[in-house]
């Protein structure tokens, strides 16, 4: 590969001064920075955007400002706040973590990086910008963003694109102090200049060390992956409307395994007549009517939703479901949130606006 290597120490002095004056230095657990902040932000962060995790953000430090009050939490709740932000694993290995921190650790973070990488739903990035940004200790992290500007940086192409080089890489650029401004830096370059499309390489404080820009490869790295084959899974969802009660739907909590695990859910069905047999078996009277049909894509599947509706004409219980109020707070999937705002609307419509 021609060009010449990036000057490692010179390129953190670089970072941390475009930072000072083009970062973000306002978001919400960046102020009054703890262990336990930045471990929240750091898992909601994983595959989500900032905009996105910032009000969910908020209100789960506002409701549990510290370990102590969300190791006594129980899982339902954290689900409930965690509803519309998807990759709800994550949820529950917060709630995992936060036990462990209650039995092993009195309630604190611990500080060393064997002790946090053992936690569940922490990797090496995570644990590295806790000990980075919390601990202000000297470790690497390698997000999505940091992985990107390092692949540019350094040009990385066929056989050394891997993790194990790229950790390395990572590493030997670190300042030998203010790491903890220098992690966020480096993720604020790969978020807003070195970004995956349209890089805007003239606004990049390492315009003059990358390779991939010297060489006219910015826009070929990072190498595509070969995307996997995303499957298309058809699910049906029953709408169970009370014959008095409009808010109040039938629904069942899932199993603690698979797809929207311990999350509340409608009747689902993967065939429409496991559907109209779930009807006949249960005698459910009422119109059976098309509700919604959408599409909701997940990481590995690209889900197409329809949605039936009945409005019941007689009372109805069934073993293992549950009424449930839809204004009420409900650890429920992004599908079947869709499918509420659609309702509440009708509803409210027909109320004249008026609960």
């Amino acid at each position: 590969m021609n060009g010449k290597e990036p000057n490692k120490g010179s390129l953190s002095k670089k970072v941390l001064s475009w930072h000072k004056l083009n970062g973000r230095h306002n978001l919400p657990w960046q102020k009054n920075i703890n262990p336990y902040k930045v471990w929240i932000s750091e898992i909601m962060l994983q595959q989500t955007q900032v905009s996105t995790v910032l009000p969910y953000f908020k209100l789960f430090i506002k409701k549990y400002p510290n370990i102590k009050s969300l190791a006594n939490a129980k899982l339902e709740d954290i689900l409930e706040l965690w509803t519309g932000l998807g990759y709800y694993r994550r949820a529950e290995n917060i709630y995992k973590t936060a036990q462990i921190l209650k039995e092993n650790y009195q309630f604190k973070f611990p500080k060393n990086y064997e002790d946090i990488i053992n936690l569940p739903g922490i990797g090496k990035s995570t644990a590295g910008a806790i000990l980075s940004i919390a601990y202000k200790k000297k470790y690497p992290i390698l997000d999505g963003n940091v992985k990107r500007v390092i692949k540019r940086l350094f040009a990385i192409q066929g056989s050394a694109n891997n993790d194990s080089n790229l950790w390395t890489l990572s590493e030997s650029i670190l300042p030998n102090k203010n790491n903890d401004i220098f992690s966020q830096a480096m993720m604020d370059v790969g978020s807003l200049v070195c970004t995956i499309n349209n890089p805007t390489c003239s606004m990049c404080p390492l315009i003059k060390d990358c390779k991939s820009y010297k060489l006219k490869l910015t826009k070929i790295i990072p190498e595509k992956k070969k995307s996997n084959l995303i499957k298309k899974k058809k699910i049906y969802l029953l709408l169970i409307q009370d014959y008095k009660k409009d808010n109040f739907i039938l629904m069942k909590k899932n199993n603690k395994e698979g797809l929207w695990a311990n999350l509340w859910n409608l009747p689902s069905f993967s065939l429409k007549k496991e559907l109209n047999n779930f009807v006949l078996k249960n005698k459910i009277k009422g119109k059976v009517k098309v509700f919604k049909n959408f599409s909701h894509n997940l990481t590995h599947y690209k889900l197409d939703i329809s949605v039936f509706h009945i409005k019941l004409s007689n009372k109805l219980i069934i073993k293992n479901y549950n009424w449930k109020n839809i204004y009420d707070k409900i650890a429920i999937s992004k599908p079947i949130l869709i499918t509420f705002e659609k309702l509440i609307k009708e509803i409210e419509n027909a109320n004249g606006n008026v609960r």
